[in-house]
């Protein structure tokens, strides 16, 4: 398959993965939202790889700092990621588990060990390389998680979390398999959240837009009355708009709870065929022991306790993230067809 390959692709000779090279630098070069890339490369074409991309970002002055696009690592299945800005469902879901996580941290060690209060530390998304065994030199940045920093100590990794959002459950796992066998974290955080089906931009452009905010605001009143259904019914989408489906129905949502050791997770169902679960957990098994490295937890030597998941709160939220995503889909379109 012959390519044109841009000034910023890597000089990779092999013909037949040129074409993936450059999907995923055109990805980098123009970073569309919402979109995960996966391809296989030995580690020494990675490399060549990420130092063609800070290239690409020095020649476009894009900062060192911004966020999105970057690009992961995985040493054992030899693959590389592209990962571009993720929506609002994905950012929300993350939000929330890390919320509940830090607020039952903070009641329960003030209470219990205020000395170590400080020691908890909510992990955002920065870029880990310090992976042991079959995952030296990989890279990896988690959705989000929990760090154990210590005064005098190195910082570890206790928790992560990792949401994926139509993608592929192997992906999701592989990631999970990053965490606990090369990081050897106490727990991996998976959580999988299916749209079906999976978002189009419509086919032809609205020509008769004249007002993108006037537009947005009619957006809203008529999608209004099919959310006060879903959130009374316990249903995630369609929503729908000008004969388009901006997003499509949340058919799937679950969290599991992996630790090493284990070759199963719990799995805790939060909507099932498109319908949230009637019983929603209040708890994902996650203990106050598993925010410390385990030394450190039989230093402390106070009891253990579950942390507490707020279900509700986290659906509902989601539910508001589903159609914050539906009018960003939307306004990019207009804005950009």
């Amino acid at each position: 398959m012959s390519a044109t390959v841009s000034k910023d692709t890597p000089p990779v000779k092999d013909d037949t993965i040129i074409s993936e090279y450059e999907e995923v630098f055109k990805l980098l070069r123009e970073n569309p939202p919402e979109q995960i890339l996966e391809v296989q490369v030995p580690y020494s074409k990675y490399n060549q790889m990420e130092a063609a991309f800070l290239r690409m970002k020095a020649n476009k002055n894009i900062s060192e700092d911004q966020k999105y696009p970057y690009l992961e690592y995985n040493n054992l299945t030899e693959t590389v990621t592209v990962v571009t800005l993720p929506n609002s469902i994905h950012e929300v879901a993350v939000y929330e588990l890390n919320v509940d996580i830090m607020t039952g941290a903070n009641d329960y060690l003030s209470e219990h060990a205020p000395g170590l209060l400080g020691n908890v530390v909510p992990l955002g998304s920065t870029t880990t390389t310090d992976f042991d065994d079959d995952y030296a030199n990989s890279s990896k940045q988690p959705d989000g998680g929990i760090t154990y920093s210590a005064i005098g100590g190195v910082p570890e990794v206790t928790i992560a979390i990792e949401v994926g959002f139509s993608q592929s459950y192997k992906s999701i796992c592989d990631a999970k398999d990053m965490w606990i066998n090369g990081h050897h974290v106490k727990v991996c955080i998976l959580v999988c959240i299916n749209e079906s089906p999976r978002f189009k931009n419509p086919t032809s452009t609205y020509d008769d837009i004249e007002n993108v905010r006037t537009d947005m605001a009619i957006m809203g009143q008529s999608v209004a009355e099919p959310m006060e259904w879903y959130t009374s019914h316990g249903y995630f989408g369609p929503i729908l708009y000008r004969g388009h489906r901006w997003t499509g129905e949340i058919t799937e949502t679950f969290i599991e709870i992996w630790r090493p050791g284990y070759s199963s997770p719990d799995r805790y169902e939060l909507i099932q065929d498109g319908v949230v679960s009637r019983n929603l957990p209040t708890t994902l098994g996650v203990k106050m022991s598993d925010l410390f490295p385990e030394e450190k937890w039989v230093a402390a030597d106070i009891p253990d306790r579950e942390i507490v998941f707020n279900g509700t709160r986290f659906m509902s939220r989601l539910l508001r993230a589903m159609l914050d995503t539906a009018h960003k889909r939307f306004r990019r379109f207009i804005a950009h067809p």
